[in-house]
Parts: C-alpha cells; structure tokens; sequence
C-alpha cells in the first residue's frame, strides 16, 4: 500500500496567475531542489508543451534517474503526475489541487509513494516533504518573479 505526504500552501495571487507558472514543468526545480529536471517529451496540445502527455527526468546534478509524465490537467483546478518506470518505486502519483477564495490560492499537493525496499518510500517521502514544503513557501513568497514575460 503507498505511503503518502500531503503539503499545503496559500499563495496571495489569484488562481488564473498561479495555475499556468504551476503547468510549468520547470517550477518543479523550486518545489523539490535540491532535485532538478529536464523536459524529455513535449505535450502534443499546442497551447501547453508541458500538458498532458508531456515528461521530465529528473535527479541530482547530471544524473537524472527517474521519469515523470503529466497524466492529467483541469485547468484551475488540478495537476498529476506519475513516475515511469523505475526500479526502486512500484508507485508514484503526485497531485496538486488548486482552489481560490477572495483572490487568494490554496494549494494542496499529495505525493504517494510505494517502494519495493522497505523504509525507502518513508525515507524518500520525508525528503520530498522538506523540499516541498520549503519550495512551495518559496514560490509563494516570490510568485511575481514567476509570472510569464
């Protein structure tokens, strides 16, 4: 059965401002540094190259050891993500939900995770929610350097 950690988030900019830097595939070098990534497959939708379909490896420095795809998209409202293949994980989904009151954004971000080795899924998914934490307090902090140009 998969271990999960769940983050949460205010952001003080509307959704419509938050949800596409949140698309981005790249905003996940904040979220989870010290992890960094690197788009591999493009989404075939036009309007979004990271939507649905689209993939990124991800690791420390050059060594990018695991494969994420985006699996699903409702914009303003939900982002997921699953790992590929990987020998160490039988299971990864990451969801972030987005919701938005008097102009202010609420994040919910669960990551699961479920390993072959035991303790691994514990141990990463403790990792996972110190970046997280500290990546999404970040961005929040900062969200007007995020805005498209």
């Amino acid at each position: 059965m998969p271990k999960y950690i769940e983050m949460k988030q205010q952001i003080n900019a509307p959704l419509d401002l938050v949800f596409p830097i949140f698309c981005r595939h790249r905003i996940f070098d904040t979220i989870l540094w010290p992890l960094n990534s690197v788009v591999v497959k493009i989404a075939e939708d036009s309007e979004n190259k990271d939507g649905v379909g689209s993939r990124r490896r991800m690791g420390l420095g050059p060594v990018r050891f695991m494969q994420e795809e985006t699996t699903k998209i409702i914009p303003n409202q939900l982002i997921e993500y699953q790992m590929l293949k990987n020998p160490m994980f039988s299971f990864h989904l990451g969801r972030l939900e987005f919701e938005e009151k008097e102009g202010i954004t609420y994040l919910n971000y669960s990551i699961w995770l479920q390993s072959k080795i035991p303790l691994m899924a514990t141990v990463v998914l403790a990792q996972l929610k110190w970046s997280a934490t500290r990546g999404l307090k970040q961005i929040a902090t900062k969200i007007d350097q995020y805005k498209p140009q």
